[in-house]
């Protein structure tokens, strides 16, 4: 049905009367593929082994009999998935602009060792629909209740060995994690482990991007709402994000938009490199005091720079006042022509409604103007516009909108 509406009921005789006595019965519900561990015949399921861990899942498979080609998800239905689906060894699960991919509660998506992602979602050509074109991962509940609740299913496990993940113009929300990067130790590889274009991750129970020694490269990454980072590149690794914008309006005490750090402690203190963390051109903000943390151990390189950025980080108590890692004024290296907004008033970002995930900045924004075109020439931002000179900060160029 083009409603999306099933009705039924169920009736209940008395013996008393001929009446039955009805309970109606609404759903909401959709034409899907349905993808889902095996159960055999001895009564047991099929769960997949990763590394140390066992996870109910299964892997997708080029020839299955039921669902044809299950590493190639198309935008004719929505897919949803039970368990773990997991992308096996040397091959590549493609996901096509407009595809619809929901979760069943603790479930998600793991690349296993040699395996690749590819979300080829479509920049928006009507901004009466921006999502038309975009691949949108979320949960199962369909209902507008649970339209923004974290949490509700598992996330994207990138294990250590997957190679060469591309996610571009999609929507990943309302999970655990939105990606979980394990990334490949001795940062050798060439290329990075993920590249991220036009990415919008929401609502996560722990974090949007969650990276272990990785290699990650975004441009127009927009996080918000994590119960305890929008992006944790953690353990070392290589990372490097323009025209990106980092939020965290989680409502507690104790969530961050961005940390740093160098180390592990499994169950000794174990150290490697941050080879290198770069931000050009964004937005780092929160309802939270301080919104980026760095966390470093010494005793291997770490390496990085914020250039033309916004933070938000109020030096209560003077506790980093000394502190070298956080010397704004003076560490000309460090940190190049950044605004630092050290209470709600200076040099606010004016997003639209950071409570409905809406980032576009307005007019009375500290960002307008102040990004490097350096880092912007030739590039679009998130809804599909050029910029122009002098570029704006984050991923969204200016935009006079109208206050919900």
């Amino acid at each position: 049905p083009t409603d999306f509406l099933y009705t039924d009921v169920i009736e209940f005789y008395n013996i008393n009367s001929p009446e039955p006595q009805k309970v109606e019965l609404v759903t909401l519900i959709q034409d899907a593929i349905f993808l889902y561990p095996q159960r055999f015949d001895d009564g047991t399921t099929e769960f997949l082994e990763i590394g140390n861990d066992s996870v109910y899942g299964f892997f997708l498979d080029e020839n299955d009999p039921i669902n044809g080609n299950e590493l190639e998800w198309t935008n004719s239905k929505p897919y949803v998935i039970y368990g773990f689906a997991a992308v096996p060894s040397n091959k590549t699960l493609n996901v096509q602009a407009g595809a619809r991919i929901h979760f069943h509660a603790q479930s998600g998506i793991i690349a296993a060792n040699n395996a690749s992602i590819s979300v080829n979602g479509l920049p928006p050509t009507d901004l009466e629909n921006p999502d038309e074109n975009l691949v949108i991962f979320e949960g199962d509940r369909l209902e507008p209740l649970f339209t923004d609740v974290a949490g509700q299913w598992g996330g994207i496990w990138l294990t250590n060995g997957s190679k060469n993940h591309q996610f571009n113009n999609c929507i990943i929300k309302n999970a655990d994690f939105g990606l979980l990067v394990e990334g490949n130790t001795g940062l050798g590889n060439a290329e990075a482990d993920v590249q991220l274009k036009n990415v919008q991750i929401y609502n996560m129970r722990i974090a949007c991007i969650y990276g272990t020694t990785a290699y990650i490269t975004g441009e127009n990454v927009v996080l918000n709402n994590a119960g305890l980072y929008s992006l944790a590149c953690t353990y070392g690794g290589k990372y490097n994000f323009n025209h990106s914008t980092f939020n965290n309006n989680w409502s507690s005490a104790r969530q961050v938009s961005v940390v740093l750090n160098n180390y592990i402690e499994d169950p000794v203190l174990v150290v490697q490199p941050m080879v290198e963390a770069t931000f050009t051109n964004c937005i780092i903000h929160g309802t939270n005091q301080i919104q980026m943390i760095i966390d470093k151990v010494d005793g291997e390189d770490f390496n990085f720079k914020f250039d033309h950025c916004l933070i938000r980080f109020n030096n209560i108590n003077n506790i980093f006042t000394n502190d070298p890692l956080y010397q704004f004024a003076t560490d000309t290296t460090r940190y190049v022509n950044c605004l630092i907004a050290t209470n709600p008033s200076l040099f606010p970002p004016d997003f639209q409604n950071p409570n409905n995930n809406q980032f576009v900045i307005g007019q009375n924004s500290a960002a307008i103007g102040q990004g490097d075109f350096t880092y912007s020439n030739g590039t679009f931002d998130l809804l599909n516009k050029p910029r122009t000179t002098p570029s704006d900060l984050g991923a969204y160029n200016f935009v006079e909108f109208v206050e919900d």
